[in-house]
């Protein structure tokens, strides 16, 4: 592995590793109820420090019989990384849960899963750009798809039947403008899921959830300017 791809994953690890820091400090200084705060805020510190033994395990002079040789081979690496630890994190959430009823432990089993299935869509995120380095194909413009009023809400609206029109409607602009930037799906999710949450109840919005994200997606590759649109 070259020093510089290496230096590329083990920062992207570091990189992921202070997004959790940063918003373990977010939650315990915004006044929220300690107990949407304390367990949330100590699983982010925990996984954020498996995360740079991550990075600090890549910085080092690496397996000698493996060598990455581009950048989406690094992305690659990325993300079978992140799944590994996504389903790491997922057995420590099923091991503190197993026979014991104590409440503190299954809110910590769930932040684990909830952070779990962040780290797949990480992983997700990773693999989509390494299959987009490899397609090197250009995606058309969606600036007519949004012309006028939106055509999609109405069907997205399905999906979210108590979401008001206003806010879906700048919700699927917002997406449709994302996805020309070439965001993937696993991308759009993982902004969702931080944007939409609600700090009080700790709950994530039906518009944050992937289902809907892919739904939404799909419906813009429908549209006669984004028919060819593959999702990433």
């Amino acid at each position: 592995m070259t020093s510089t791809l290496t230096a590329a994953i083990s920062g992207r690890f570091r990189d992921l590793a202070d997004t959790l820091t940063r918003n373990a400090t977010i939650l315990a200084t915004a006044g929220l109820p300690d107990t949407v705060v304390s367990v949330r805020a100590e699983v982010y510190r925990d996984v954020a420090a498996q995360l740079h033994l991550l990075a600090e395990a890549e910085s080092g002079e690496g397996n000698p019989l493996v060598v990455v040789q581009t950048d989406t081979d690094a992305a690659i690496a990325v993300a079978r990384r992140l799944e590994q630890l996504a389903g790491q994190l997922t057995r420590n959430a099923r091991l503190l849960t197993t026979r014991t009823t104590d409440p503190v432990m299954h809110r910590r089993a769930r932040v684990y899963r909830d952070v779990a299935a962040t780290a797949r869509l990480w992983a997700e995120d990773e693999a989509a750009h390494a299959a987009a380095r490899t397609r090197h194909t250009s995606r058309p413009p969606l600036s007519t798809v949004l012309a006028g009023p939106n055509p999609l809400t109405e069907q997205a609206a399905t999906r979210a039947p108590r979401v008001r029109p206003a806010f879906l409607d700048a919700l699927v602009d917002a997406i449709a403008t994302r996805r020309r930037q070439g965001w993937s799906v696993a991308r759009l999710t993982l902004w969702l899921r931080t944007t939409l949450r609600d700090p009080q109840t700790d709950a994530i919005h039906p518009c944050a959830e992937r289902s809907f994200v892919s739904y939404v997606a799909e419906l813009l590759t429908q549209t006669p300017a984004g028919r060819d649109l593959r999702a990433a």
